[in-house]
């Protein structure tokens, strides 16, 4: 197959590499679309030891499943899938309480670090666990799969904040994630949203996307400003 490998710090090469072999429980996914997390950027250069070279990056991804392990169940060849970036084992104490994020054994796809190397989805075929799936909506694109993990993201963020309604939020910070809160916050009942960056591009796609005021803290005091949107309340 077909691999994009990172093979010094910032620096790519398109290779003809092995296709995964599908463990127990495994199956094979066909990458139709993946996204680049900034992790992956950080990674690239070198900046957080977690992506040693060589390895294929790439972790929000989505696809069709084109081979399976014996043992799986409930799962295809030819569906449309998407998968978790984090491969945890389901068995230790944190998997058994539900804080999978805390497993003994998690392995990140796309992550070589000290620990463990495990290749990721800038390729034409990745192996993951079934327990990882998620089945791909009809009328869902490949490519809006693969926002659906930095989609969830800002989802949990709205939901952890508790909103009632007729709230003011701010964003700080309006790249990816902070692109997608804004969008969640609008679909819900938020009153007003406010986005702060110094990025004034990015300020801009704030404002197409929901945000009802941009500040950037290089030119305006945001906290000043802040109060006084929301009558000194904060």
């Amino acid at each position: 197959m077909k691999a994009l490998v990172l093979t010094k710090a910032s620096h790519f090469e398109i290779q003809d590499c092995p296709v995964p072999l599908i463990g127990a429980q495994d199956v094979l996914v066909q990458v139709r679309a993946c996204g680049i997390c900034g992790s992956d950027v950080h990674g690239m250069d070198g900046s957080t030891g977690r992506r040693q070279p060589p390895i294929i990056m790439g972790h929000e991804a989505a696809g069709v499943i084109a081979d399976r392990d014996s043992g799986v169940t409930g799962w295809s060849i030819g569906e449309r899938v998407m998968f978790d970036s984090t491969v945890y084992c389901g068995q230790c104490h944190f998997c058994r309480k539900g804080q999978i994020n805390l497993c003994d054994n998690r392995r990140v796809l796309g992550v070589s670090c000290n620990e463990y190397r495990r290749d990721g989805a800038f390729a034409e075929f990745v192996a993951v666990p079934q327990h990882i799936l998620y089945r791909l909506p009809e009328g869902v694109s490949f490519e809006q799969g693969a926002m659906t993990e930095a989609l969830s993201i800002a989802v949990h963020a709205v939901g952890r904040a508790g909103l009632t309604g007729g709230e003011t939020a701010v964003v700080v910070g309006a790249g990816m994630i902070g692109l997608l809160v804004i969008q969640v916050l609008r679909a819900q009942v938020c009153r007003r949203i406010i986005a702060v960056d110094v990025d004034t591009e990015r300020l801009k796609m704030a404002g197409g996307f929901g945000a009802d005021a941009v500040l950037n803290p290089e030119t305006a005091n945001v906290v000043q400003q802040c109060m006084q949107m929301t009558e000194g309340r904060g």
